[in-house]
């Protein structure tokens, strides 16, 4: 009886295994190498919609690009934290979207005219100008907190020396969990030619750019898909899905206040028509959008 039992154990335990298999995971926070991250976003019929939280998801009294925030983002859903990168005067890689620290710290002046030191000593503030205690976090100090627990697409600014970017994600061994933003051709060749696993991001808004972008002299796998901030002709989808391309839509601003206005179906609709992931403002109602699906 009992060797019958442990049989039975067995079998099940092999058809839950293959019952996972060719399925894709719940979410991509696990991933433990640059081979994984590819593979997670080979695109598929079944693919998982995602959200990803444009500048770490920003909601009130949380400060945009801040390590508190992130976290708050993924536990209402987000599964990819979109943040941006300068340099500190003393060429430390932080977070920052804008060249002043005005209006998202209680500082002021350029971000490159403090010390990373100088820098720590300046809160973050929300949306609405208020003190939140948060600090300037580092790309180091990022890429720690974001190991099991979300993917990282990093936007990084002009001025930035690639091999800093990619060496500090290969320090970190994070290149299972790091996408770098690419906003021209040569850059995209700078960062393959440094590091060929590197995922990156690039850009194709029409189907002239997505031919363009067959051209690379760069594996497909190695690049997920912005196209844009509104919806593109939806030939664009259709050609890249082919090529297995995951689609990121921007719906920060417009898209996002329509979704304010009109409720979760708007972004249905942008899931159905083809974008795969949502980079928003808006991440808990992105993600209620995909759990009413």
């Amino acid at each position: 009886m009992k060797t019958f039992r442990h049989a039975l154990i067995l079998t099940l335990l092999v058809l839950l295994v293959f019952q996972g298999c060719g399925q894709k995971s719940e979410s991509p926070v696990a991933l433990k190498d640059a081979d994984a991250l590819k593979a997670y976003f080979e695109w598929s019929p079944d693919r998982k919609p995602l959200v990803s939280a444009h500048r770490g998801g920003p909601v009130p009294g949380y400060p945009e690009n801040a390590l508190r925030t992130f976290q708050y983002s993924i536990d209402a859903g987000a599964d990819i934290i979109e943040c941006d990168i300068r340099y500190s005067k003393d060429g430390i890689l932080v977070l920052m979207h804008d060249r002043s620290l005005s209006r998202t710290t209680t500082g002021e002046g350029l971000v490159s005219d403090y010390t990373l030191e100088e820098l720590k000593r300046i809160e973050l503030v929300d949306m609405n100008g208020n003190p939140t205690g948060d600090k300037i976090p580092t790309l180091k100090e990022t890429l720690e907190w974001a190991r099991n627990r979300a993917v990282l697409h990093l936007d990084i600014k002009d001025g930035i020396e690639p091999s800093h970017v990619a060496e500090e994600i290969r320090q970190a061994n994070a290149q299972g969990f790091s996408i770098v933003i690419i906003y021209s051709f040569e850059k995209m060749m700078q960062y393959h030619h440094l590091d060929p696993e590197l995922m990156m991001s690039v850009t194709a808004r029409s189907p002239e750019e997505v031919q363009r972008m067959k051209e690379y002299d760069i594996p497909m796998k190695n690049l997920k898909i912005f196209v844009g901030v509104s919806e593109p002709d939806l030939k664009v989808y259709e050609e890249l899905h082919k090529l297995e391309r995951y689609c990121i839509l921007g719906t920060m601003h417009n898209l996002d206040n329509k979704a304010l206005k009109h409720g979760v179906t708007v972004y249905q609709d942008l899931y159905r028509n083809g974008a795969d992931i949502l980079s928003t403002d808006n991440v808990e109602l992105a993600v209620e959008a995909i759990r009413s699906m």
